[in-house]
């Protein structure tokens, strides 16, 4: 019989640690997105289909507000942490199952499409919770 509590393995706490972070990253992306698009709606000549914020952020714009700033830096580590968890990732095409604290989840980063079994052009980080 498979080990059920394998998640529980003190050793994977630092991936944990890892992934709560990019998580939290993750949402605090969102949110901030929202803010900045609510923000940005109540601009007379704002169109969503042609505001490209992390366009904007890539090619530097010197006109960037606070937010757009925490945006950037948000992006940056979020780049960052995606980097280091795929690192710290044993193998590729496989989850490892972790304990976020509530129960056992997933975390993986893959560089097959799982579908069409085509190659992907950059690892695919995923996370199941």
């Amino acid at each position: 019989m498979e080990n059920l509590t394998q998640y529980l393995d003190k050793s994977l706490i630092p991936l944990e640690d890892k992934v709560k972070e990019y998580l939290n990253i993750e949402r605090d992306i969102r949110l901030l997105d929202v803010e900045l698009l609510s923000l940005q709606s109540m601009k007379s000549d704002f169109d969503p289909e042609q505001h490209d914020l992390e366009q904007e952020i890539k090619e530097g714009h010197n006109d960037l507000n606070d937010k757009e700033q925490k945006m950037a830096d948000l992006l940056s580590k979020y780049s960052t942490l995606r980097s280091e968890l795929i690192s710290m990732l044993p193998e590729k095409n496989r989850f490892i199952e972790i304990n976020l604290g509530y129960g056992p989840s997933m975390v993986g980063y893959f560089t097959i499409d799982h579908e069409t079994r085509q190659p992907l052009p950059e690892p695919v980080l995923r996370v199941v919770h």
